[in-house]
Parts: structure tokens; sequence; C-alpha cells
């Protein structure tokens, strides 16, 4: 994509307070948080009745959209030949893979939000249908894009990571599914993908990468707003905090405009790869107190 003209992104499913967050902090550079991109239209997927964030928000989230000017269409198709990008911010995770589907075969740059995918196998398809179709694939948590966390990453290499944020679970969504996976996500671009071990039988969570980097994760059930850090290597000990409020944003959203721009995915391949499995293989590990060794990648 040229550098000229604003990105129009276009959401698919409206049910996240993403979707109004993004509305609001994109701009043209005349006007919004993050220059470059407009939110040029959304589709309301039908709300999941198992699945009370999506039950309960669906609509108000669909009518806050259409008060700041963003017309709603009739389907994710429609909304992907209508945008230069997608941004895939149904709160569902188990929709994420079919509606990747629906929209990958354009071949325009699609972000999944956070929740990349339920399974390991699902992300593996997922990525083989974005190959074929030529199709940019954006993902990652908005906190791995905060200032905080980066200015602590960037202090020297990092051997452990300490990480104690919010850990609620919701229907469909157990363990590390729901708010763990901003955690995993952390832990992941702070050392990289490979991690081989997970050891759930202590209050926190081990993520250990055999080779004498490690990253421990546990926090509240509840939520609360809070992440905090501690990162560990080189002789330096550097902590961050990074608040959950719409600000927190904005560093993604500028990542994902520069990524449609240059062509360079916002994470890389193999660390979608990993956080997918480290919480699918985390989840199973905590549900049996145990520890769960993760399956080399081929």
């Amino acid at each position: 994509m040229t550098s000229g003209a604003p990105i129009g992104f276009g959401l698919i499913g409206v049910d996240s307070p993403h979707a109004p967050s993004f509305a609001r902090l994109f701009g043209d550079g005349t006007a919004g948080a993050v220059e470059g991109g407009t939110v040029a239209a959304a589709w309301k997927a039908p709300a999941a009745t198992d699945f009370p964030p999506s039950r309960d928000r669906n609509d108000t989230f669909a009518d806050e959209l259409v008060g700041l000017g963003v017309p709603l269409l009739d389907s994710a198709e429609a909304v992907a030949e209508a945008s230069d990008a997608l941004l895939v911010v149904a709160s569902d995770s188990r929709t994420h893979p079919a509606l990747f589907e629906r929209v990958a075969p354009f071949g325009k740059p699609v972000y999944v939000d956070t929740r990349f995918a339920p399974t390991s196998a699902e992300a593996a398809r997922m990525l083989a249908t974005a190959e074929r179709a030529g199709c940019l694939v954006l993902a990652g948590s908005p906190k791995r894009f905060t200032p905080e966390f980066r200015a602590a990453a960037a202090g020297g290499p990092v051997e452990r990571i300490e990480l104690t944020g919010a850990l609620p679970t919701q229907p469909g969504h157990p363990g590390l599914h729901w708010y763990g996976v901003h955690l995993v996500d952390l832990a992941v671009a702070a050392l990289g993908p490979g991690c081989r071990f997970i050891d759930a039988r202590a209050e926190r969570l081990r993520l250990d990468w055999g080779d004498g980097r490690t990253a421990e994760l546990g926090g509240p059930a509840d939520w609360q707003p809070l992440t905090r850090g501690r990162l560990l290597g080189a002789g330096t000990a550097r902590e961050f905090t990074i608040v959950a409020e719409e600000a927190m944003l904005v560093g993604l959203l500028d990542a994902i405009v520069a990524a449609c721009r240059s062509g360079v995915p916002t994470v890389p391949e193999a660390e979608i790869r990993d956080v997918v499995a480290i919480v699918e293989a985390g989840t199973a590990a905590i549900a049996d107190r145990a520890v769960v060794e993760l399956p080399r990648p081929r």
C-alpha cells in the first residue's frame, strides 16, 4: 500500500470494545490519535448466545459504531470488498478461524485481535490459507505494542520475565484462553518462540524454553486493569506497568498501519504459532496441575 491516502479498515465483528475504540482512535492525519487509517465499514456478526461478552454487547457496540459514522454492511465479504485491510475483532476466538477463512481470500492484510485461534491446528490452517491467498497476517496483544513494555524490552537481552495480570475466564475460553493470552503474548514477545515446557504445579505458571530462558505468569481471577512485568537479563532488571484503557491501543494501531504500508507483519509467524500453542497446552496443564511438554515445530 502507498504511504499517501489513509488505509480504510473494515471491522469484522463488533462485539468487542476494541471495535468502537478503533473507530475513535483512527484518524486520517487531521483527527484521531492514530494517523494513517480510518474505519471504512463494519459487519455486525451474529451474537453467540452461549458467550456473554458477545450476547450482551453486540447491539450496544454496533449502535456506538453507527453513532461514530461507521456504516454497517450486510456481510463480512461486503466489508472486505469495501476496505483496504481487515480487523477481525469478534471477541469469541472460536469464531476467528471461520471469519478469517471468509476474508483472507481477498488478499488484503488481516489483523486477528489478541486471541488468534483456539487451537494450533486451526492456527496452522489459517496461516496456510493466508499463504495461498497472499494475505498479510497481523496479530498480537495490544499490550506488546505499548511504550511501557517496549521500553523495558529494549533494555537488553531477556533471560526471564515475570508477569502479573488479571486471569479471568469466559464460557468456551477456560484457563489461558480469555485474558491469560495477554500474558503469554508478552512472554513470547520478550523471549521469542521456542517454549518447551509448561509447569502448572505451583500457584504461578512457569514457562521454560529449555535453554535457561523462563517466564512466570500469574494473577487474580477477577478482571483488573493493571499488568505488571519484570524483565531480567544481563545483570539488569527492568519493570513496567500497563494500564488497560483506550490509550493502550494506540501502539497496536500504529503498528498495524506500519505493517500494512511495509508488508512486514506485526508479529512473526513463529511467535503467532507459539502463543497459540502455549495457551492451548497451558490450559491443559492448569486443568491437570501438571507439567506439559510442547511439541517441537516441524
